[in-house]
C-alpha cells in the first residue's frame, strides 16, 4: 500500500464529496466517510468504505481512488464481498487532483 500524499488526499476528498452529493442527488441515501454532514459508512470484511448508499432495495460499495496501487486488498475484500449479495453492487472511481472521475473500477 502506498503512503498517499497530502495532494492524493485533497483529491480523493473533493472525489468523494463530488460522488456522494451526485448519489445524494440521484435520491440515494449516502454515507461518506470524513465528509462533513454524512454519517460515516459501516464496516465490511474489516474495511470501510469511502461510501455506502441505499435506494430503495439496492445498496453500493463506493471507493474513490488517486491510484490503482493504493489498497488492492480493500478493493479485493469490498468487490468479494458485494459479489455475495444479489442487491449489493461495488464498484469505484479512479479520479484527478482536482477529484474529477477518470477511470471506473469495477
Amino acid at each position: 500500500m502506498e503512503t498517499r500524499t497530502i495532494v492524493g488526499q485533497a483529491a480523493q476528498s473533493k472525489g468523494i464529496y463530488r460522488e456522494a452529493m451526485s448519489l445524494q442527488r440521484d435520491g440515494w441515501y449516502v454515507m461518506a466517510d470524513h465528509i462533513p454532514g454524512f454519517h460515516p459508512p459501516p464496516e465490511f470484511e474489516g474495511y470501510i468504505p469511502d461510501i455506502y448508499a441505499i435506494k430503495e432495495d439496492l445498496s453500493s460499495i463506493i471507493i474513490i481512488e488517486t491510484s490503482m496501487d493504493e489498497d488492492p486488498e480493500q478493493i479485493s475484500a469490498l468487490r468479494e464481498y458485494a459479489h455475495n449479495f444479489t442487491n449489493v453492487q461495488f464498484y469505484g472511481w479512479l479520479v484527478n487532483e482536482a477529484g474529477c472521475r477518470v477511470a471506473r473500477i469495477e
